[in-house]
């Protein structure tokens, strides 16, 4: 007599080893934002330092209400001004592309928010990097054109200025609304420290009061001093592996 038996296949108790291609990039990419964190928040720094210490006192003022001394301010002054702006708005809008990055992967359990952040966070960058060529290509045509046509000069750069301001400075709004996203996704998903959450909602707060022509200097210098304290902080954050704090 013959037997016949059935041979049915084991279950397997491994499973299939594949790579994690998420955590790892993830990390890494979080990491990278909070090294940029920290470089946005030291042209923040060195921009008012720069301000108060050397542009300050030797009359530095703005092309529209003075647009001769302007002009005169910064053709005495070429070089501290091209690096001026070159740091603050070409390294930091530079900057904020992996500060962006970073903070989407790191508010990843709120997609959608993410999502929008990044965007937002990107047009924050790239207004940043616009002002600030604008800023570097004006001033060279500006003190060029002086030598032959004053009067051309003077015009080109009230206008440059304007349009510098418009893109980056004048007012907050692009930054405000990252600020505020950034700060709602933080408040729900708790992936960050939610004191930094309530202070990136602060700060969208001021940021959008810079609308306001007659509160937009006042509102301008306490947007920019209080992310030197948040890019700071959110640097730190960012930095470290593992879970976020609360």
């Amino acid at each position: 007599m013959t037997t016949h038996s059935t041979h049915r296949p084991v279950p397997s108790t491994t499973s299939p080893i594949t790579p994690d291609t998420g955590s790892a990039p993830v990390g890494s990419l979080a990491r990278a934002g909070g090294v940029a964190a920290q470089v946005v928040a030291g042209t923040y720094v060195v921009g008012f330092l720069v301000m108060g210490a050397y542009l300050a006192p030797r009359g530095f003022t703005g092309a529209v209400g003075d647009p001769s001394g302007s002009l005169s301010f910064l053709i005495d002054n070429a070089t501290v001004m091209s690096a001026w702006y070159a740091l603050l708005y070409l390294l930091g809008g530079a900057a904020m592309v992996l500060v962006s990055l970073g903070v989407r992967d790191r508010l990843a359990a709120a997609p959608g928010l993410a999502r929008v952040s990044a965007a937002l966070g990107l047009v924050w960058s790239g207004l940043l990097v616009a002002s600030g060529s604008v800023a570097v290509v004006g001033q060279q045509a500006a003190i060029s054109l002086h030598a032959d046509d004053p009067d051309l000069a003077l015009s080109a750069w009230t206008s440059v200025s304007i349009v510098q301001d418009a893109l980056g400075g004048g007012i907050e709004v692009a930054g405000a609304l990252w600020a505020a996203v950034v700060g709602l996704a933080v408040l729900r998903t708790r992936a960050l420290p939610t004191a930094l959450g309530g202070l990136s909602l602060g700060l969208a707060a001021v940021g959008m009061v810079t609308l306001v022509p007659a509160a937009a200097e006042v509102a301008t210098s306490v947007f920019g001093l209080g992310f030197i304290v948040w890019f700071t902080w959110l640097g730190v954050v960012l930095a470290r592996r593992g879970a976020a704090r609360r």
